[in-house]
């Protein structure tokens, strides 16, 4: 099912029971969606992430990488989030949960402030 307007319940409820998520961002600074899905998430869902996602580095490793324009790409991605097994599931929500989990809003203002003291 497809919904499509700004309710923050709906959506916490949408990221706690799905299968797959689409994360296709052409460009963007950082995507939260694409780290609150799999925090939230309760059936091992899997992650289909652009390459150009912001957030693409740190959740590579867990994720489906698609190219944000590529069609039958982002197709074959959906089709094997959703016929992936169990274990292989479960191994790549775990790795997304973990990343997410360790590199918190600490980590992230952290290296906010090395990238300034870089610049001065």
């Amino acid at each position: 099912q497809t919904f499509i307007e700004n309710n923050y319940t709906q959506a916490i409820a949408g990221m706690k029971l799905y299968d797959a998520l689409l994360v296709n961002t052409i460009i963007e600074g950082m995507n939260l969606v694409a780290k609150e899905g799999p925090v939230v998430n309760d059936r091992n869902g899997v992650l289909i992430l652009s390459a150009t996602s912001g957030v693409h580095h740190q959740l590579a490793e867990g994720a489906l990488t698609v190219s944000p324009t590529d069609i039958e790409g982002t197709m074959n991605a959906l089709y094997e989030a959703v016929t992936m097994t169990p274990e292989d599931r479960e191994r790549r929500a775990s790795l997304l949960a973990n990343s997410v989990c360790r590199e918190d809003i600490t980590h992230w203002l952290h290296r906010q402030f090395l990238d300034i003291a870089d610049l001065l």
